[in-house]
């Protein structure tokens, strides 16, 4: 199967907390950003593709795989637990 040469490369590479989104357009190289100008790291290579895909992305080359742990992924919530969430304090 050839490639369509217009068509950017894109590619997940993995790091120990995550995935970070490269685009490889010709010898450039685009690293995706949140809107606050940090990069963006998905925790999952699903949620990493799922939303790719939903940008329309035909390929998506994952590089790095071994660099993931997804011990740190597993079991682990963005949201604090209600136990361990602070507390406020009564005025």
């Amino acid at each position: 199967m050839l490639m369509n040469a217009a068509q950017p490369e894109i590619v997940l590479a993995g790091t120990p907390s995550g995935f970070e989104v490269f685009v490889k357009q010709g010898k450039q190289v685009f690293k995706l950003y949140t809107q606050r100008k940090s990069p963006r790291i998905f925790r999952s290579p699903n949620t990493a593709i799922n939303f790719l895909a939903e940008l329309g992305a035909e390929r998506i080359v994952i590089d790095g795989l071994g660099n993931w742990k997804p011990d740190t992924y597993v079991n682990q919530s963005s949201r604090p637990k209600k136990a361990t969430a602070k507390k406020k304090q009564p005025k």
